[in-house]
């Protein structure tokens, strides 16, 4: 399984290098285009788009995932995916039909402006369609096909930035280009992601597949509610307590924070779908251990990286109105980190354990609410990070408790709590004697940042990889 893992994190980890890149390299464009106010629509629109693709299509596709891979021929296979696909094109449909018919008083309730309707019209577009685009390319990832995933991702990235890019700078459109965008790029992917895999695709829908996808995902639609609010109460209680503007800025530190992302990806989409695959196998187990030790290595070195180098990306990337993202930076890339980690215990998952998975969720967003809006009024906008952190801890270490109970992990939990403290308290700790911007600090944490990765390497990789690659070394010279 290692090796079919390393394969296809390889191929998800460039696609992604390339498709985040892309969306930073954006970052400069849209912040002389758009004020921080303007963001925070966007980022208002976002958390819409969040709680409509967690819970319409009842997360159907996560039963996808699970009941894919047992399948035990084409056809079977064929009729989970296209029962499923079916499913969700005439939800998003009804869900884009309701929004235009009734867009004036759904934008005055939830933007407080009925003149915005024409916007809500075009979000509601993008929504929709980013809902379809969703399930036809974890559709691809469910079949373990990395290189095809990778094609359809870059190939959205690509269309959705020319074309925000035309509208923004040559039209001189604003907010509502980047849901044009969004639309058009998701329809042309959509259609190229069916085709890439389409022997999985037909015309039917078969009751019996949906009745038994529905039981397994159904939990999951209260757990997908608990998601978006443990996810996103931070940016709605930020435009409740502070405004729009303390939102954008929030915003800014968040996408720069999903750069995280590239860590997270790789891994993310090539373990689940090879985990439900090898589950029965007797090595998983220890397998699993091994390549999240290689995940924190490079976590804990990109959350060292944030936290010396986020006042560097900032004044390079924006301009002075977003300066003072920069210290929520770090915070945040460790929420990206803990809020997808539970992949590295698939106990609940494997063992359709799905009721659990939404009392954990559940649980996360009602600690979350009640610290935003306590953290908030006291630390300001910092205060929505210190809260989002507690909670994302707190749910991923209450997954890790209950799903060893069903598929137990050799973790090694020591010495990844140790290279957690010390990577935060070394790096801190640097970060206060060089704070400002000059070739002498710019060094310093470089060589700081090097050192720290090779130490937390050593210290969570196996002793016999480690043998391994010192009898390379020495044989080399």
């Amino acid at each position: 399984m290692i090796k079919s893992f390393i394969q296809n994190s390889a191929i998800y980890a460039i696609a992604t290098v390339l498709t985040r890149g892309i969306s930073i390299l954006l970052v400069p464009i849209y912040t002389r285009y758009i004020t921080p106010a303007e963001y925070g629509v966007i980022d208002y629109f976002m958390i819409l788009a969040s709680i409509i693709n967690l819970t319409i299509a009842l997360e159907i596709s996560q039963a996808v995932a699970r009941y894919f891979q047992d399948a035990t021929n084409d056809e079977e296979k064929s009729s989970y995916v296209s029962t499923a696909f079916l499913f969700t094109l005439i939800v998003y449909l009804l869900y884009f039909v309701i929004s235009f018919l009734f867009a004036s008083p759904l934008a005055n309730l939830f933007l407080d402006d009925s003149t915005m309707t024409s916007l809500f019209i075009i979000a509601s577009g993008a929504i929709a369609t980013n809902g379809v685009f969703y399930f036809v390319q974890n559709q691809l990832k469910f079949g373990i096909r990395p290189k095809a995933t990778a094609i359809v991702s870059i190939i959205n990235v690509l269309v959705l930035s020319c074309v925000a890019i035309y509208l923004l700078v040559v039209v001189g459109m604003k907010v509502e280009s980047i849901f044009i965008a969004q639309i058009i790029a998701n329809i042309v992917s959509s259609i190229i992601a069916i085709y890439l895999s389409r022997k999985n695709y037909a015309v039917m829908f078969m009751y019996s597949k949906f009745k038994e996808m529905i039981s397994f995902s159904y939990p999951l639609v209260f757990s997908g509610v608990a998601v978006f609010v443990a996810s996103m109460v931070d940016r709605m209680a930020i435009k409740d307590l502070l405004g729009l503007e303390e939102l954008g800025i929030y915003g800014i530190a968040y996408r720069f924070a999903s750069i995280a992302g590239l860590v997270m990806v790789g891994f993310q989409s090539s373990l689940i779908p090879l985990v439900y695959k090898h589950y029965k196998e007797p090595n998983t187990p220890s397998d699993i251990s091994k390549i999240f030790n290689v995940f924190c290595i490079f976590a804990l070195f990109v959350v060292a990286g944030s936290i010396l180098f986020s006042k560097e990306m900032i004044v390079l990337f924006t301009t002075e109105a977003f300066y003072s993202s920069a210290n929520l930076i770090a915070l945040l890339v460790l929420v990206v980190f803990f809020s997808n980690m539970y992949i590295f215990a698939p106990g609940i998952g494997i063992a359709k354990k799905t009721k659990l998975t939404a009392m954990i969720t559940i649980t996360s967003a009602i600690l979350n609410t009640i610290l935003n809006y306590t953290l908030i009024p006291i630390f300001g906008v910092s205060g929505a990070s210190y809260a989002t952190l507690i909670s994302a801890i707190s749910a991923f270490l209450l997954y890790t408790v209950l799903a060893y109970k069903y598929y137990p992990i050799p973790y090694k939990t020591k010495e990844l709590v140790l290279s957690f403290i010390l990577v935060l308290v070394c790096s801190y700790g640097v970060l206060n004697m060089f704070s400002e911007i000059n070739l002498l600090s710019i060094i310093v944490k470089t060589i700081y940042l090097l050192l720290i990765g090779i130490f937390i390497s050593f210290l969570l990789i196996e002793k016999e990889y480690l043998e391994k690659i010192k009898l390379k070394f020495k044989r080399a010279f």
